[in-house]
């Protein structure tokens, strides 16, 4: 860190402060003592070496039966923790042969395996590991130890096919463009690392591994995205293996999925089968397992009606009628009207709710539910949905995709859209046919088409809107890249409206430099309430653009702006090393909440 943060953040609200004084202390490592020192002694570097890494086609060990083994080729760098500061750095062997001498503060001790840290985007074979201790606090005239472990700081990323699905595909010797593969991506469109997984004769995927973009200390972690596309026969399998298949039967497939929260000593293992290819129900089931966290997480079960978007290849008599049962508000009809007699203006909320119930049968449970908006008079809708949403799928259970608009039970048995969720669907006059997908625990699948009819026939407020425009289009929910070339002449100028006026304007910060630690040397918080900030933050958030000149709370106001261009260049001039910082803001008013993130990639 150049800087120290607050100092950086007063000198821009021209706020006289105290020089920083670390250039007094001694931290190169030399000896020469301007103060007394204390000594920092090496006394371990070791190496966790995931040994299930080795086996990809048979269950791994557990994560915690790693083998370790000396770090002897490792370079090591002493930091100073507040500075960011590197007091000292070489080999491992030069490391535990000397003890370091150094001024008294805070330190932490991290190894890896090369000397500048360079780790290639995606890899076969190619494992790199790092490791940082605990706080190491030096004192004066005391000698302190330290010790660091170092883990796998790359993802490993393996893909296996089943049998099924690749005889259901054009075979690897097909053409380039109709052949099976699978594409996993992992990172961003401003850092993003891809890697093609071919459907050859064996099939023994290769151990890829791909670079930790988002960095060991982000919140967030990576974004993998996985394409499974090719040609797939929707006729007779039987006429494949008999080596006569009807060519009009072929269509190309394309499904795409996205994982959040992906992160460095992972190895997800992505497993992708075929659930009934024979029949109407045919499905495409997707699994990506954790196993260095021991944990199993279920991604995604499509079906052929999404994937290749022609109802006809699947009639609806070819549904299993015995998956769950699909019913609005316990009653026979599938529709429901939205419309003003439904909201009470003087309390700003609505009075009835539609509530969707799932029945599943036979002893059965709930495994998925999700919907898609099959048809609408209002194109309005399906582009907010299909913005929103990879391919218009909204994913209720097990993951509610909207949590935010919808409450939906444990079990997933009912789905009752909440205040926001009635304002956002007030949004949008017209008549929708929404499809509604449920499946049963046994794969039974089938889909239910609900008729919403919604009447915009009074002053019933729609949620705020919140925009960053850059040459006339909206760039929020984006990364931007800050460089020593463009932080100083950054421009960033976000605005907010709402028709009935603010109730809600909150900010959180997310970012391993922008800590609360770092915040509240300014007074401030990685969370920041516009509607009620307190008196000493008034003047802090004026100064930095979130609140106007003389503003003091954007409680009731219609319309607001955040110009925080000016705190670009001191923002990159605070981080360390590159990294991801996010500015989460949430709006809300009588007609709901909107949720935006202004993105920020910092790169050294």
């Amino acid at each position: 860190m150049k800087h120290y943060f607050k100092s950086l953040l007063l000198a821009a609200l021209a706020v006289s402060v105290t020089a920083c004084e670390i250039d007094e202390l001694n931290t190169n490592g030399t000896g020469t003592e301007t103060e007394e020192v204390g000594y920092l002694k090496i006394g371990n570097v070791s190496v966790n070496l995931d040994t299930e890494h080795a086996a990809t086609n048979s269950e791994p060990k557990a994560a915690t039966r790693a083998v370790t083994e000396a770090a002897t080729s490792y370079w090591v760098f002493v930091t100073e923790k507040t500075t960011g500061a590197v007091a000292w750095q070489g080999s491992y062997a030069d490391a535990v042969s000397q003890q370091l001498s150094l001024a008294p503060g805070t330190y932490v001790v991290s190894a890896r395996q090369t000397e500048d840290g360079a780790v290639a985007g995606v890899a076969q074979d190619a494992p790199y590991y790092a490791g940082t201790s605990e706080d190491v606090v030096i004192s004066s005239k005391q000698t302190s130890t330290a010790t660091v472990t170092c883990k796998l700081a790359n993802i490993l990323t393996t893909v296996e096919l089943s049998a099924d699905l690749k005889a259901s595909f054009k075979s690897y010797e097909s053409t380039s463009e109709s052949r099976l593969k699978t594409t996993v991506d992992v990172g961003t469109e401003a850092a993003k690392n891809s890697y093609i997984f071919e459907a050859d004769a064996t099939h023994e995927s290769p151990k890829m591994y791909y670079r930790d973009e988002a960095g060991l200390n982000s919140t967030a972690g990576n974004t993998m995205t996985i394409t499974l596309s090719g040609d797939y026969y929707t006729g007779d399998l039987e006429d494949l293996t008999n080596g006569t298949p009807d060519e009009t039967k072929w269509k190309a497939v394309k499904m795409v999925k996205t994982l959040t929260n992906v992160r460095a000593a992972q190895w997800r293992k992505i497993s992708i089968n075929i659930s009934h290819p024979t029949t109407g129900n045919a499905q495409f089931e997707i699994k990506v397992e954790s196993y260095v966290y021991d944990e199993e997480i279920t991604v995604d079960v499509v079906t052929l009606y999404e994937s290749l978007s022609i109802e006809e290849s699947i009639p609806d008599d070819e549904e299993d009628k015995n998956a769950p049962d699909v019913t609005i508000n316990g009653q026979e009809e599938l529709t429901f009207s939205i419309n003003s007699s439904m909201y009470d203006a003087d309390a700003e909320a609505w009075t009835s709710f539609l509530k969707v119930n799932i029945a599943p049968k036979d002893g059965t449970t709930v495994k998925e539910i999700y919907a898609v908006v099959a048809d609408t008079d209002n194109a309005a809708l399906k582009e907010a949905v299909e913005a929103q949403f990879a391919k218009g799928r909204i994913d209720f259970f097990p993951t509610n995709a909207v949590s935010d608009y919808c409450n939906v039970a444990a079990d997933g048995t009912t789905i009752t859209v909440k205040g926001a969720g009635m304002s956002g669907l007030y949004q949008y006059a017209g008549t929708h046919t929404i499809s509604v997908y449920t499946v049963d625990s046994q794969n039974r699948m089938k889909h239910t088409d609900i008729v919403l009819t919604v009447t915009t026939d009074g002053a019933v407020g729609a949620a705020p809107t919140i925009v960053w425009m850059k040459d006339g289009v909206d760039v929020i929910d984006q990364v931007h890249t800050l460089t020593a070339d463009n932080a100083s002449t950054f421009q960033c100028k976000v605005d907010m409206a709402s028709t009935t006026g603010f109730t809600k304007l909150e900010v959180d910060i997310v970012s391993s430099v922008l800590t609360d630690e770092e915040l509240a040397g300014v007074g401030l918080g990685s969370h920041i309430d516009l509607i009620n900030p307190s008196a000493d933050q008034v003047a802090v958030l004026q100064g930095l653009g979130f609140l106007g000149e003389g503003v003091t709370s954007l409680k009731g106001e219609k319309s607001a702006s955040f110009d925080i261009s000016g705190f670009m260049g001191m923002l990159y001039g605070i981080f360390p090393a590159s990294d991801y910082c996010y500015f989460n803001i949430t709006v809300g008013d009588a007609g709901g909440e909107t949720k935006k993130s202004l993105q920020f990639y910092v790169q050294l």
